[in-house]
C-alpha cells in the first residue's frame, strides 16, 4: 500500500508492462501498419474529401467482380454484418460502391464496385507497388522478401491459433 490513501499502486507491474508493450512485436506491427496506411490514404485522398478510410479497405478488397452480399463480405473479413453494412453505406455515399438487386435472389442486394471505386483501386495498387520498390531500394530485396514471408507466417499462425 502507498501512503496516499492506502491504495496499491502497482508501480513495478505498470512500469514492466509499459516497457514490454514498447517492445511488443504485435504492437509494432500494428503501429507500422497504421503509419503506412495513413500515408497511403493521405496520398490517395490529399484533401480528405473522398470519404474513404482505412476501415473501408478490407471491404473493397473482398468484393467479387460481379458483386458480393454483405453477409459474405462480413464472413471474409471477420466482421459483423452490421459493421460491414455501415462500411458499405459509407462507401456508397463516397461513390466507391453501388448496391444492386441480386439477380439470383430478389430479397438480396449485391455490393458492386463503381468506376470511381475502380479508379481508387488502380491508384492504390500503383501506390503499393511504388512503396514496395522504395522499400526494396532502402532495405534490399532479401530483407523485403524475408519480411513478407515472416508476416505471412505470423498471419497464418494467428489465424490458426485459438481466441
Amino acid at each position: 500500500m502507498d501512503e496516499a490513501g492506502g491504495r496499491m499502486t502497482y508501480e513495478a507491474e505498470l512500469a514492466a508492462f509499459a516497457a514490454a508493450i514498447d517492445q511488443d512485436i504485435a504492437r509494432l506491427l500494428m503501429a507500422a501498419s497504421s503509419a503506412v496506411n495513413a500515408r497511403a490514404l493521405a496520398a490517395l485522398d490529399p484533401d480528405g474529401t473522398s470519404g474513404v478510410r482505412v476501415a473501408h479497405v478490407p471491404v473493397i478488397a473482398s468484393l467479387d467482380a460481379h458483386g458480393s452480399r454483405v453477409a459474405d463480405l462480413a464472413a471474409r473479413i471477420g466482421h459483423t454484418c452490421q459493421s460491414v453494412a455501415a462500411l458499405v453505406r459509407d462507401l456508397e455515399r463516397a461513390g466507391m460502391v453501388a448496391l444492386e438487386p441480386d439477380p439470383t435472389d430478389r430479397r438480396a442486394t449485391l455490393v458492386t464496385l463503381t468506376a470511381d471505386g475502380a479508379a481508387l483501386c488502380a491508384k492504390a495498387t500503383e501506390m503499393m507497388r511504388s512503396a514496395e520498390h522504395a522499400w526494396r531500394d532502402e532495405l534490399g530485396d532479401a530483407t523485403v522478401d524475408s519480411l513478407r514471408a515472416t508476416l505471412r507466417r505470423l498471419a497464418a499462425d494467428g489465424a490458426d491459433s485459438p481466441g
